[in-house]
């Protein structure tokens, strides 16, 4: 390797370790990574426990991550680390692949390492703590081996490397064992065309075998889980939608938003891929003046056999496809496409189109990263960090949080600052149990954190956000990148701090006491909470109207619903039950100055006749404002 070439690997490699650390340690954890946080945590055992039982993954990456911990610590940095190192190998190793695929081409191997240090998945995913960075070094690196056991001369050496890759592959994710059978499809090829001896091929065989019996004992204890798995997660695709988004992941990133966001919008990842997959064609079938059929015919069937695999499992049994279980594939999809760069290159003709080829794949590249990096519609997670310098700024001793989703995140961010409940406990719990806990909590606790998630996994009906709108005051409401927070004060210390009253209305409500905004305020918004006990079971329900008049009677205001926005109807109460009523009157930029009255009473939902209040009105005074000239 001459010492330009060195120069530009290095140049590359530190391009592909400034680009996967680059704000690494400012970007909040998805609920994915937090929950591999919190099991690495665990003990070795307790981590292996869960991959038997119930979940399809192998341990390998969280007993690394768990021992890494217990030296770096558990930041956004120090658990991304790991993938992060193995992102760059897996740039390092494109090279390697490449010069042992294309030994008289020394321009695509550097292409392709180039474009995999700017590939927007493999930084996407390097930067995420997960396994499947681990997965595309490590599958990557077992192919090399393959290819080097292959030569006349492999040694003892590379036949223990060949499989110890295939070995440690397999322990990191199920996925690996589809490019074992890439190989062996490539091993039977050159049977056929005699391109291997027959020692060599039994050679490969001992190898397989010797693989086996040391994945053989963990088969035994995951088969039962393996043979009855079906998962409901992923959402069905057709063969070529998924092809479709394999190209726009392989290229520019991930378009399908419904499970994590997106790296770029569809319509334009299918422009830029289309571009990529010119330069691809060209590369597959492209003829050169040096023979690499069998190099391209290798990195064909390295591509292409997990794909269909991957593809046909999905359409067959049950759908398994998403983005990040085809990335490890990236590598050879880029050596195909250095090499139509290369054939632009030394057609005399299409000097200029190599260099736009490069130009325009280094653009694509840009934009999505950029999007990735800096657009926060394409973050890959939620703010966390905006969501806990708002709860460090406003709590108060004896706060609880709430979350209605089991988001691993929340717990990781809070780190024990304040009590944190699940609510549902479960997600079969029901409406009564909910209701009763949270009761319990408001009675406990003076002010209520809550952390909606809408996700219809756990809280399936909103109930916990049903009751909080009904039984607490809504204090503030914060919307940040992907997560939401909500305060409320319990009701007992919202009558406290309110203006009582001993209204009845039609015998059968009492309104217990309401509060308000201090003033009037021209183009604004005036709040009003109304505080209500249901003292009699009625069948009939009653719309709430709160209006605004002026010192002549005009009107200038008004609201008028069924309690709790129209969601809550008398009907549906029980009995001695408390609600909060929350009204938000909009006040016109030209209401005169002057004294007005704010006005409540209800009506019959039905008739629309005003129902009495202490046994004679129709209608209730609650208070009056001045507005300033």
């Amino acid at each position: 390797m001459s010492q330009k070439n060195w120069l530009w690997l290095l140049a590359i490699l530190l391009l592909a370790t400034a680009l996967r650390f680059y704000l690494v340690a400012q970007m909040p954890l998805r609920a994915d990574e937090a929950s591999n946080i919190f099991l690495a945590t665990q003990e070795p055992d307790a981590i292996m426990r869960p991959f038997i039982a119930e979940d399809p993954h192998l341990p390998l990456f969280f007993w690394l991550l768990h021992y890494w911990m217990l030296v770096a610590g558990s930041s956004e940095l120090a658990a991304r680390f790991l993938p992060i190192s193995a992102g760059i190998v897996v740039v390092a190793l494109t090279y390697v692949l490449g010069r042992q695929l294309f030994p008289a081409q020394k321009n695509i191997p550097i292409i392709a390492t180039l474009l995999a240090a700017v590939n927007p998945y493999l930084i996407w995913d390097a930067q995420d703590a997960y396994m499947y960075s681990f997965l595309a070094a490590i599958t990557l690196f077992s192919f090399i081996s393959f290819m080097r056991v292959m030569q006349p001369r492999a040694s003892r050496r590379h036949w223990a490397s060949y499989i110890v890759a295939n070995a440690l592959g397999l322990f990191v994710h199920y996925l690996a064992g589809l490019v074992l059978i890439a190989q062996g499809i490539l091993w039977l090829a050159w049977i056929i065309t005699r391109r291997i001896t027959t020692r060599r091929a039994g050679e490969w065989i001992i190898a397989q075998v010797i693989t086996v019996g040391l994945y053989f004992p963990w088969l035994i204890f995951v088969f039962p889980l393996l043979a009855n798995f079906k998962l409901n997660f992923f959402p069905p695709a057709t063969f070529f939608e998924m092809l479709a988004r394999s190209l726009i992941a392989f290229s520019v990133g991930r378009v399908d938003g419904r499970l994590m966001p997106p790296m770029i919008d569809p319509p334009m990842g299918g422009i830029l891929a289309i571009g990529f997959l010119l330069i691809f064609v060209l590369g597959l079938f492209g003829s050169s003046t040096f023979d690499d059929k069998y190099a391209r015919f290798m990195l064909v069937v390295y591509l292409s056999i997990p794909l269909v695999v991957i593809f046909l499992f999905s359409i067959w049994r049950f759908p398994i496809f998403d983005e990040r279980y085809v990335l490890f594939l990236i590598p050879p999809f880029l050596l195909v496409v250095a090499r139509g760069v290369t054939l632009l290159r030394v057609m005399s003709a299409t000097k200029w189109m190599a260099s736009g080829a490069m130009v325009f794949m280094l653009a694509a590249s840009g934009f999505s990263l950029n999007n990735y990096f800096h657009v926060p519609a394409y973050a890959k997670s939620p703010d966390w960090h905006s969501f806990m310098r708002r709860v460090a700024a406003d709590a108060r001793a004896g706060d609880v949080m709430i979350q209605n989703y089991p988001d691993p995140a929340l717990p990781y961010y809070l780190n024990n600052r304040m009590q944190r409940v699940l609510l549902p406990r479960t997600n079969s719990s029901t409406a009564s149990e909910v209701d009763a806990d949270l009761a319990r909590l408001t009675t406990k606790f003076t002010r209520v954190w809550f952390q909606p998630s809408p996700f219809a996994e756990w809280d399936t009906d909103g109930l916990v956000a049903n009751w909080l709108h009904r039984h607490a005051r809504a204090m503030n409401a914060y919307s940040f990148r992907g997560v939401q927070l909500e305060l409320y004060l319990s009701m007992a210390d919202a009558l406290r701090q309110a203006t009582p009253s001993d209204a009845t209305f039609f015998n059968q409500m009492q309104l217990l006491a309401f509060d308000s905004d201090a003033a009037l305020v021209r183009s604004g918004v005036f709040r009003l909470n109304l505080y209500w006990k249901l003292l009699e079971h009625s069948d009939r329900d009653a719309t709430v109207f709160v209006h605004l008049y002026d010192a002549s009677g005009k009107l200038w205001s008004q609201q008028d619903n069924q309690p709790v926005g129209g969601t809550y109807p008398h009907s549906q109460w029980q009995l001695g039950e408390g609600v909060v009523d929350s009204y938000a009157l909009q006040i016109p930029a030209d209401a005169p100055s002057g004294k007005y009255f704010l006005i409540v009473g209800m009506y019959d939902s039905q008739t629309q006749v005003r129902l009495q209040v202490n046994g004679s009105e129709n209608q209730l005074l609650l208070r009056s404002f001045e507005v300033a000239p």
